[in-house]
């Protein structure tokens, strides 16, 4: 008996589960909102820089949404945020390697494909935190306090919603606008 299927039935049932848990829709909107706050903190996008370390090999800068990613230099919440959707960047390989033909198809570049990339990413870090959410509703449901604070949660499950969704919209063009001012902040990146 071949164990993949069995694995990604397993996985379906979860998802599947996980889709129907409030709390784990409220850890997915945060992953997002995290995500996306931590990608606006960036340096702003650079064709030129994508443009460059698509000519010349060596360079020790990646592109994330257009824009240049060195994961030592930067921000300590994007560090971690990395770190923690590791299994989900890992889960997310094949995914991108039936993409890449497509790119070359295309005739999309590094800059263009580093959007889809983050897509991807944030997808998977969704489907992610998703289970997370499920798995720490079924663990908060097994505790003597736990299913008072889960219907707590759910009772107030849109307005913490809505209360994530405005903060983001009002955070990320703010913070957007400063990594613009700001502009490419990694001197000690290596382009060569």
């Amino acid at each position: 008996m071949n164990p993949v299927p069995a694995i990604l039935r397993k996985l379906g049932q979860l998802l599947a589960e996980a889709s129907r848990s409030r709390l784990a829709w409220l850890v997915c909107s945060l992953h997002a909102a995290c995500y996306l706050l931590a990608i606006a903190n960036m340096s702003p996008p650079s064709r030129e820089v994508a443009n460059f370390i698509e000519q010349f090999s060596g360079s020790t800068v990646s592109i994330l949404a257009g824009r240049p990613f060195h994961f030592a230099h930067e921000s300590l919440f994007l560090q971690l945020l990395t770190v923690f959707d590791l299994p989900s960047m890992f889960a997310s390989i094949p995914i991108a390697l039936l993409l890449f033909p497509l790119l070359k198809l295309f005739h999309l570049g590094l800059y263009e494909g580093s959007y889809i990339g983050a897509g991807i990413q944030i997808a998977m870090g969704s489907l992610q935190w998703l289970l997370v959410g499920r798995l720490a509703e079924v663990w908060l449901g097994s505790r003597r306090w736990g299913p008072s604070a889960l219907q707590r949660i759910n009772r107030h499950f849109v307005t913490l919603t809505i209360l994530i969704l405005l903060l983001n919209a009002v955070s990320v063009p703010l913070l957007n606008a400063r990594s613009r001012r700001l502009a490419f902040r990694h001197a000690a990146i290596s382009l060569q």
